[in-house]
């Protein structure tokens, strides 16, 4: 098979698991990242992929080739770390020739990708320039320049936009996506940042604590959790206990919900996404009941925290602009709930 292929790893340190049971298959040209909370092992696999650490048990495969126990400096993979690392007494030139001249290339050679890496980047001329010399989205450019020098069959990045302020970061998301699109070269990029996952990857891979919780693409992530654990940590999500009632209704606090995929019995239970939630003045065959708790505004929508009684959460509603003008807090609503747009969750 061509790609990467991650079969069974496991990472201990002493008695604790960092890593259980981690198995992916990832084709060409396809851009990964590596979703979760600190801690939760996301580094820890990249810097194995890339051959910095070891794995307890497990292999690595690519292209059809064992490279488990392959050394870093021979498995040919760039990799831009969230320090970026460059060297501040080198030239932006120098920095990004580094690779190739310990590989000994020549000078004409070294100029030529140096141009070339600068250009891809959309920092042509700079080459001469002193590293403190650059701002921080700059510098985060000349790192994936170097790392991309020696034509990697792999691009490895851990968390190199965390350090930038937010808007930079969105337009740096957006710069590595479209580098990844042009160099069609397979991509693994590290985050806690759900927005940076949904942005630039084709795969996304949920993880806590050291367990792979889902991998599927963005948009299926966001709107079919496999579990709880990725409904309330992707987006906003309503995460609401119920009771099978009858076929396909549920009663739940302040109410029922009805036309839900449910099971035929039994108690459950599912995420509904704020923007699918209604504010109503009536109660309908599929509404919970409660009063306003709260609103903020968010410029594009307002949020609305519905205090539920029976819930320990406060419901979340996402509203345009246009619809908040009448709401007071304290006031009784009914929320309605379409039973589509529920997940019910593992």
């Amino acid at each position: 098979m061509s790609g990467l292929a991650i079969h069974k790893i496991n990472k201990a340190y002493g008695p604790v698991n960092a890593l259980s049971n981690i198995s992916l298959n990832v084709e060409n040209g396809k851009f990964l990242c590596l979703l979760g909370p600190s801690g939760c092992g996301k580094s820890t696999l990249l810097r194995i992929i890339a051959g910095l650490e070891s794995a307890s048990d497990g292999r690595i495969v690519l292209d059809g080739s064992d490279i488990t126990k392959v050394p870093a400096h021979l498995r040919d993979f760039g990799m831009v770390f969230q320090s970026l690392a460059l060297f501040p007494h080198l030239s932006v030139g120098e920095n990004i020739a580094y690779p190739l001249r310990i590989r000994g290339a020549s000078k004409d050679i070294q100029k030529a990708e140096v141009a070339r890496l600068l250009n891809l980047v959309h920092l042509p001329g700079v080459a001469d320039r002193a590293i403190t010399q650059l701002s921080g989205g700059q510098r985060q450019r000349i790192a994936m320049a170097r790392a991309l020098a020696l034509k990697p069959k792999l691009f490895l990045l851990d968390e190199p936009m965390s350090a930038l302020d937010a808007k930079l970061r969105e337009a740096m998301q957006v710069e590595l996506k479209r580098l990844q699109q042009e160099l069609g070269i397979t991509t693994f990029l590290v985050t806690h940042d759900q927005r940076e996952a949904m942005t630039t990857a084709d795969l996304v891979v949920v993880m806590s604590g050291g367990v792979i919780q889902q991998v599927a693409p963005p948009l299926e992530i966001y709107r079919k959790p496999a579990n709880a654990f990725v409904a309330d940590f992707i987006g906003a999500a309503n995460l609401i206990d119920g009771k099978v009632v009858a076929n396909g209704r549920v009663s739940v606090p302040g109410g029922e919900v009805a036309g839900m995929d449910a099971p035929s019995s039994g108690t459950l239970t599912f995420s509904v996404r704020p923007e699918d939630l209604e504010l109503r003045e009536e109660a309908s065959d599929s509404s919970m009941s409660g009063r306003i708790a709260f609103t903020r505004h968010l410029g594009a929508a307002v949020e609305v925290n519905v205090a539920v009684q029976g819930m320990s959460k406060d419901l979340i509603v996402a509203l345009p602009p246009r619809k908040e003008s009448r709401l007071a807090v304290g006031q009784a609503v009914h929320v309605h709930v379409p039973g589509a747009a529920c997940v019910v969750l593992r």
